[in-house]
């Protein structure tokens, strides 16, 4: 083991930390896990909570691009935080965060493990089967994370492959050969009339259940050590991965809906359930679908690399300042290239239990519920961080940040949308299924927040006794002059 060097080596381009929040929620995995209950809940004029949301979100995004170029730091969010309002809040963004991740581990693979049967051909794989090639899953893409960052960037080159052609080209063979629709199935009159809670409105639901569309962005932020030139890369990464799946995936909406054949076609539950694969499969012969549906095994795979990338950078990064049980394991580096490589291993074994207490019918949707809400939490985080300080006035403009003056427009609104969003995923609506599944979402946020209590409880009283003690614990804060340095070296020296 290398523990010499607290810092990572810088071996990922911008192009690199592009891929990673690109593969994060492709373009097939959000399409895919949302499309059935959107369509469900909202009817056609679902892709209008989907234009909507991307609106929203893109605000977001430019947010904290302001902040990336501020704080080049690995795992972004927990570094804004802390560094906005001090070790606590900072704590507990970093809590937010990685739980979040951990449940969305679970969710992505088991989503893409659904997948693997049709493509041999084995028709209605049990509930046991699927959650075992999940887990198979999970352990391929633990292992190309170990193997090193080339690996990494081979499966992210095989990722744009899947979705050029399993996403844009099934796209456009659809609006081309296979449309059954016009423009006015579209219509925003197709919503039904409502009158109730407004959080229970079709429009206001085809929002919150888009919400998968457009998150993943900020996974550019969490390897910021590893980039080159990070303060000008990162924030382009992640506006550029935003744009680009919010194309795709609209794109895609879009041929989608106008394919299906009628309402009768959503009104089978087999359809209604997975109709993304139902209009594949009606739409292809039998090789060409299997081939499409393994090119979309392959963006669950990338997807499920790039969460584990995010999750293992963030828990070292809060590692590195001692913040969290079993510090000095976590932060350790290995390898020739300093891989974080045991906090990889530990994320992963920590998400494959967490399908044990999920073996039940029905708990996907939970879960991606659960861990949308988390993502916009996570937001709220650095967000509101950002609004107080301004308020305190121990914020600065430093010149050369993204957006420049037009920053702080920016962070009031990202502040505003984030709540409405917030309470809009978590909203309790009736599903039918008795009120735990309705109230699960919020349920999940209470459990998180207790924990989060507890341990960071426990945190704060061990930085307390090492004061008292005069061993106080060095907070990690890295050499910032040289970060879009052109010529920068492989490993930067570290100051505490």
């Amino acid at each position: 083991m290398n523990t010499a060097s607290p810092v990572m080596k810088r071996e990922f381009t911008m192009f690199s930390a592009l891929s990673v929040a690109f593969a994060f929620v492709s373009p097939i995995v959000a399409l895919y896990s949302v499309l059935g209950v959107g369509l469900a809940s909202s009817g056609p004029a679902f892709i209008w909570g989907g234009l909507i949301l991307y609106i929203g979100q893109l605000i977001v995004v430019l947010a904290l691009g302001v902040l990336a170029s501020k704080w080049a730091d690995s795992g972004g969010i927990y570094q804004w935080s802390r560094r906005l309002l001090g070790h606590r809040y900072g704590w507990f963004a970093s809590w937010t965060y990685i739980c979040t991740l951990l449940i969305t581990l679970p969710a992505v693979a088991y989503a893409g493990a659904v997948l693997i049967p049709p493509i041999f051909d084995v028709p209605a794989a049990g509930h046991e089967v699927v959650t075992w090639l999940a887990v198979g899953l999970l352990a391929f893409t633990t292992l190309v994370n170990l193997a090193g960052r080339v690996f990494i960037k081979i499966l992210m080159i095989a990722v744009i492959v899947a979705e050029a052609v399993g996403s844009v080209g099934v796209a456009i063979w659809l609006l081309f050969f296979e449309r059954h629709q016009t423009l006015g199935y579209l219509s925003p009159a197709s919503l039904a009339d409502y009158s109730g809670v407004f959080f229970s409105a079709p429009l206001v639901m085809a929002i919150a259940f888009s919400s998968y569309f457009a998150i993943g962005f900020e996974s550019a932020s969490s390897i910021a050590e590893e980039v080159q030139r990070p303060k000008r890369a990162v924030p382009r990464a992640m506006v550029a991965s935003f744009f680009a799946i919010m194309m795709i995936v609209l794109l895609s909406t879009l041929a989608f809906t106008l394919a299906v054949p009628s309402d009768a076609f959503l009104q089978d539950p087999e359809n209604a359930a997975d109709p993304a694969v139902a209009i594949i499969a009606a739409s292809f012969p039998a090789p060409v679908f299997r081939g499409i549906l393994a090119l979309f095994v392959i963006a669950f795979a990338a997807s499920l690399m790039t969460i584990q990338i995010t999750v293992s950078r963030i828990v070292w990064a809060t590692a590195r300042n001692g913040e969290l049980p079993f510090a000095r394991t976590l932060t350790k580096l290995s390898g020739e290239t300093g891989l974080p490589r045991t906090a990889v291993l530990i994320t992963a074994v920590i998400a494959a239990l967490l399908f044990l207490p999920f073996q039940s019918e029905g708990i996907q949707m939970a879960l991606i519920s659960f861990s949308s809400v988390g993502f916009f939490i996570s937001f709220l985080f650095p967000i509101l961080g950002w609004a107080i300080a301004r308020a305190r006035g121990s914020w600065t403009d430093e010149p050369g940040l993204f957006l420049g003056r037009a920053g702080r427009i920016v962070g009031g609104l990202a502040l505003v949308w984030l709540l409405f969003q917030i309470v809009n995923v978590a909203w309790p609506r009736e599903s039918g299924a008795g009120w735990p599944t309705d109230w699960s979402t919020v349920i999940g946020v209470a459990v998180v927040g207790v924990l989060g209590v507890v341990i960071e409880a426990w945190v704060h009283r061990k930085r307390l006794h090492a004061a008292t003690t005069g061993s106080t614990i060095v907070v990690f804060e890295r050499d910032e002059s040289e970060d879009d340095r052109e010529d920068f070296e492989p490993v930067r020296t570290a100051r505490r």
